[in-house]
């Protein structure tokens, strides 16, 4: 098989570290930026494209879209187009009559639409999931969400003014992150009937757009939800997670380790590890696998994260999505 990646910026080289350690076939690279798509491509050992329709002339078997989210609906279309197996980033398009044109199809799509999914690859995010369906905490009737990161953090290689997160128009400000997020609540709540959202500019950071979300959430079931998010904040730790139930509550912090279960009927706590996520040998078998990529490939990948020393990383969720896109 081959396939074109397109777009080499900081997921972008994620998506090519994997598909190159998962051996799927050739890869090529198309980056309209000259200067970066002659060195990643260097440096991964591939050739590269500035041109896109000489990269379509490869004919790929799949694309990979991994550029800002306002451009992929140009990519996504091509490739729904050529009737090839693609996959984006979140959003998979960002135009919903793009969306609803690709939708009225994909029935009949000869091959596969895929879209970024990292969340449900990460444990606590699974046991969450899981014990909310299997009735642990009963019916769920409230759900609070908050995450905080400080965006010159996201890129500290470069001008956080200068790539495509600060300017809510190329799909950044947040706005792709959350969309992330809701797709987590989504699989732990269900469908969403109602939705309001307050997005301001608080901060003095120089970004066009909201640095603040908050989004309040009324779902099928009848359950409530308020999801934070900004671009704000420093020395956080990161997504704060509750859910409560008719039974009980469910809690995590992300700098713990564990997922804290609460029952009503039995009033105790448990803490819940993450080897207690139903796919746990799967998510450790990958994490392993990225520690060995991550040593191996760190001098082509750039600077991207090192291995963790814990068990588990959050780089083996990317590798495992990627695999399940090319299965």
């Amino acid at each position: 098989m081959k396939i074109l990646a397109v777009g080499a910026g900081s997921m972008g080289r994620r998506r090519l570290r994997d598909l190159l350690a998962l051996e799927a076939g050739e890869v090529v690279l198309y980056e309209p930026q000259a200067d970066r798509c002659y060195e990643i491509a260097a440096r991964f050992g591939l050739r590269g494209f500035t041109d896109f329709e000489k990269a379509l002339a490869e004919k790929p078997d799949a694309m990979t879209v991994s550029t800002p989210p306002a451009l992929h609906d140009r990519y996504v279309q091509k490739a729904v187009d050529l009737r090839i197996h693609v996959f984006a980033e979140v959003p998979f398009v960002l135009d919903p009559e793009v969306l609803g044109a690709i939708t009225a199809r994909a029935d009949d799509y000869p091959s596969v639409l895929g879209v970024s999914h990292t969340m449900r690859y990460y444990p606590p995010v699974r046991i969450i999931h899981d014990r909310i369906l299997s009735g642990h905490i009963g019916k769920p009737l409230y759900l609070e969400y908050s995450l905080g990161n400080y965006l010159p953090d996201w890129h500290p290689y470069e001008d956080y003014r200068r790539f495509y997160a600060s300017d809510v128009s190329l799909g950044g400000a947040g706005m792709d992150m959350l969309l992330h997020e809701l797709n987590a609540i989504q699989w732990w709540m269900g469908g969403v009937r109602r939705v309001s959202a307050r997005l301001t500019k608080l901060s003095s950071l120089e970004i066009k757009g909201p640095d603040n979300h908050d989004i309040m959430l009324d779902f099928e079931n009848g359950g409530r939800g308020f999801f934070h998010h900004d671009v704000i904040e420093q020395g956080t730790v990161g997504r704060h997670i509750r859910v409560i139930g008719e039974e009980g509550t469910i809690e995590w912090h992300q700098n713990l380790p564990s997922v804290r279960l609460y029952q009503g009927s039995t009033k105790l706590s448990r803490e819940l590890g993450f080897d207690q996520a139903a796919d746990w040998l799967a998510a450790l078998k990958a994490s392993r696998e990225m520690t060995e990529i991550l040593a191996r490939q760190q001098p082509q990948s750039g600077r991207l994260p090192s291995a963790s020393a814990l068990s588990f990383t959050y780089e083996s969720c990317y590798l495992r999505e990627m695999c399940h896109f090319l299965d």
